[in-house]
Formats: C-alpha cells, structure tokens, sequence
C-alpha cells in the first residue's frame, strides 16, 4: 500500500489543501485587523470635506490672469525673505544666545 502511487498522490493533495488553508485563514486574519485597524482610526478621525467657496474667486482670478498672480507671487517672496531676517535677528537677541563678558574681556573693550 505505501508502494501505490495512488496512496502519496493523495497524501500530497492533503498537505496542498492543508498548506492552502492555513496560509488562506492567516492572511483572512491579517486582512481582518487591518479592516479593524482602518475602521478605529476613521472613528477617531472623520473624513470632513473642505469649503472651497472661499477661495474660489481667487483660483478664478489665477486661471484668468495668471501673469498677474505671478507678478503679485515674487513680492511674497521678497517679504519671505525679510520675515526669515526679522526672525533671526529677534532669536539671535534671546539670553540664551547671548555671550556674557568676563571682566578682563570688558576691560579690554573699555580701554
């Protein structure tokens, strides 16, 4: 019996179905906690859709008369400039910043 091809034909078709379930009832659970995991965070954070009246005019302005928008875009770029200025210069003022002078380094400066 153990000699028939007919006998490990069989034995080879059950490990098949065996490898096929248990591979199928993992990824089945794998695919489970994902939906569970998608459905928790969309509880926690609700899809919301965004207003766009408002800024609708502006895009209609920008599609209409768009060397325009560009010409008004380099000068936000040149303000972005001195605002990163004006922010390095307030941060370089803090104390912690600040080099405190030791006697003889004032010294040295006062005469």
């Amino acid at each position: 019996m153990l000699h028939s091809l007919t006998f490990w034909l069989i034995v080879l078709a059950v490990l098949i179905a065996y490898l096929c379930l248990s591979v199928g009832i993992r990824v089945g659970r794998r695919l489970r906690a994902e939906r569970a995991r998608r459905r928790a965070l969309e509880r926690q954070f609700p899809r919301r859709a965004i207003d766009v009246s408002a800024i609708g005019p502006a895009l209609m302005d920008v599609r209409n008369h768009y060397s325009e928008a560009a010409r008004y875009r380099s000068r936000y770029a040149f303000s972005r400039a001195e605002l990163l200025a004006a922010a390095r210069r307030m941060v370089a003022c803090f104390s912690y910043f600040r080099r405190e002078r030791h006697e003889h380094e004032t010294q040295r400066h006062d005469a």
